[in-house]
């Protein structure tokens, strides 16, 4: 397999929260873990991921003292489906995150 990756990817273990955006009717929201990240995308882990093509909001908790979140728009590049888990990668829209926490969090 060639690698395309284009950015160095960070093995994390972090909290994520996605949403579907507006563009996608169904009110899709699930929680996750987060396995790897870099500057233009992200490896999740998902009880159940939405389908390739979806657009969505990424919510990332930091592992910070607080409650620091970091929002990123993306859009499901692939889903894969492993014995204990389902993966699915992400492109982020932009490199730059807004830092605010999930509707529904305190």
């Amino acid at each position: 397999m060639i690698e395309r990756r284009r950015a160095k990817r960070f093995q994390v273990d972090w909290q994520v929260r996605v949403e579907a955006t507006e563009d996608n009717k169904g009110g899709f929201i699930e929680t996750g873990v987060l396995r790897n990240i870099s500057s233009t995308g992200a490896l999740l882990f998902l009880p159940k991921p939405p389908s390739a093509g979806t657009k969505v909001d990424i919510y990332v908790r930091l592992p910070l003292k607080g409650k620091k979140w970091m929002k990123y728009p993306a859009h499901v590049v692939r889903v894969e489906r492993g014995i204990a888990a389902v993966g699915a990668a992400v492109k982020f829209e932009s490199a730059r995150p807004d830092f605010r926490m999930p509707l529904g969090t305190v």
